[in-house]
């Protein structure tokens, strides 16, 4: 098994907590998560998406409301059910 280390990282409060709530219907930790994105990096030798400037956070809960401002979720049983939602 390959020996691990800890980082520490400062994020904003909000952001953790939706990126926490989605990893979890997807079956993932935060630390498999990180683990994913910096093997995509080393992969890549290049970020694995095109970083975009005035690009702001919009809280998950802010996201899932319909247009008469009541909230929707949606249930995924699957990452591949997550990855149809985002390209459909």
């Amino acid at each position: 098994m390959p020996q691990t280390t800890t980082i520490n990282v400062s994020i904003d409060e909000d952001v953790k907590r939706d990126v926490e709530t989605l990893l979890d219907k997807l079956g993932l930790t935060m630390g498999v998560a990180v683990n994913l994105f910096f093997k995509q990096i080393l992969m890549d030798k290049a970020l694995p998406f095109q970083p975009e400037t005035q690009r702001k956070h919009i809280p998950l809960k802010e996201r899932l409301k319909d247009f008469s401002g009541e909230y929707v979720f949606e249930e995924w049983d699957t990452g591949v059910d997550v990855g149809r939602e985002i390209i459909e």
